[in-house]
């Protein structure tokens, strides 16, 4: 029997027309929508542009005969699923990526809960199988909190917060997160961390390299999220939280565990708050990253623990993995040649089912061990 798979990175592309048809009208200025002009795609927040990209830019160069209409119609990503022999998905947002860039407080809350609504319903009865990951204003803790409970409520199993805050919101180092991070370890619903949300720099080197250097160093803001959450103590006040960080790659992630370690002692008179384990204890306990094409997380797995990795095909999106997912998996493992069958099947689906309790995942895969 072939081992459950679980991609914990996956897109829905919502209506065009969503959050411009359900935003009050008093707050139709902050309202997400996209525009073409020209042979570029804008992704905008009311009239004001956040984002412009080449239109087809990330259209998949290997596969052609697939047009992954899978991102808006069901019954064609199950097809597409079984294609790339893919059990479950952890289901993110296209449009609404952008959301927490929203700095008005109701408008920002009313933006999550239409996203939440609609997704929780456009994925009925398939939760288990397509999980959906729901969204958290940032601009009022209050209201994160709120949405928190609510989406718990409701049944979500994961929750997203943005890898980088912009400036209005309170920087994750400071105890104003202790509530948000304790109630995710009271509910048992980690928190995930998607590549490019919040404010991130898309443009940071322009000119040669450009591209290179902006999608590498996208690494770099879940390593400075991760040192925050470790440094402030938010991830040691609240040892039963978990977070993920998605799309960011994993091979760094037992190097910066050891440079925390290092400065933790060789700074230590500097160092406050004091914290309660080594920060590399706390990598390991509660800091999960996904993997597509990274075989360096896999030599380094022993020493990050059991439940540090999963694995993720990025659906639709022409960087991931689709349709070749399984090629790709089986390259990865020809290359690590002491990892065992148990590694295997906790890296691409154990190790998230039991990250994700409450979506029940595992029932689609009886006879894997999870």
């Amino acid at each position: 029997m072939r081992p459950f798979v679980f991609s914990a990175d996956a897109h829905v592309a919502e209506p065009p027309d969503l959050y411009l048809t359900r935003m009050p009208a008093h707050l139709q200025a902050w309202a997400l929508n996209s525009l073409a002009e020209g042979d570029h795609r804008l992704t905008r927040i009311g009239e004001t542009t956040v984002m412009r990209v080449k239109a087809g830019l990330t259209d998949h160069k290997v596969d052609p005969e697939t047009t992954r209409r899978g991102v808006r119609d069901l019954a064609f990503r199950l097809q597409d699923m079984a294609k790339d022999g893919v059990d479950a998905e952890l289901c993110f947002p296209s449009l609404g990526l952008v959301a927490h860039r929203i700095e008005h407080r109701e408008a920002a809350l009313k933006t999550a809960q239409i996203y939440n609504d609609w997704l929780w319903d456009y994925l009925a009865g398939l939760h288990h199988k397509l999980v959906p990951v729901a969204l958290l204003p940032v601009v009022d803790l209050g209201d994160t909190l709120a949405e928190f409970k609510r989406v718990v409520a409701q049944g979500y199993a994961a929750v997203m917060l943005p890898v980088v805050l912009p400036d209005f919101a309170v920087k994750y180092n400071l105890p104003d997160w202790d509530p948000i991070f304790a109630y995710a370890g009271e509910a048992d619903v980690p928190i995930v961390f998607h590549t490019g949300t919040g404010a991130v720099n898309i443009h940071a080197l322009r000119g040669p390299g450009g591209a290179i250097f902006n999608y590498t160093r996208q690494m770099n803001d879940a390593v400075d999220t991760i040192a925050a959450l470790v440094g402030g103590g938010v991830l040691d006040r609240n040892p039963e939280a978990h977070i993920l960080f998605v799309e960011h790659g994993a091979g760094w992630l037992m190097g910066l565990a050891e440079r925390m370690d290092e400065v933790y002692q060789g700074h230590e008179p500097m160092i406050r708050p004091k914290l309660g384990r080594k920060p590399s204890q706390i990598v390991r306990d509660q800091v999960h990253c996904t993997f597509q094409n990274d075989v360096g997380c896999l030599v380094t797995r022993k020493a990050l623990g059991p439940g540090a990795l999963l694995f993720a095909t990025d659906y639709p999106h022409g960087e991931g993995t689709f349709p070749h997912s399984r090629e790709l998996i089986e390259r990865m493992f020809d290359a690590v040649p002491d990892i065992t069958e148990a590694e295997k099947r906790d890296v691409l689906g154990g190790n998230a089912a039991r990250l994700f309790p409450r979506a029940n995942i595992a029932v689609l895969h009886a006879g894997a061990p999870v």
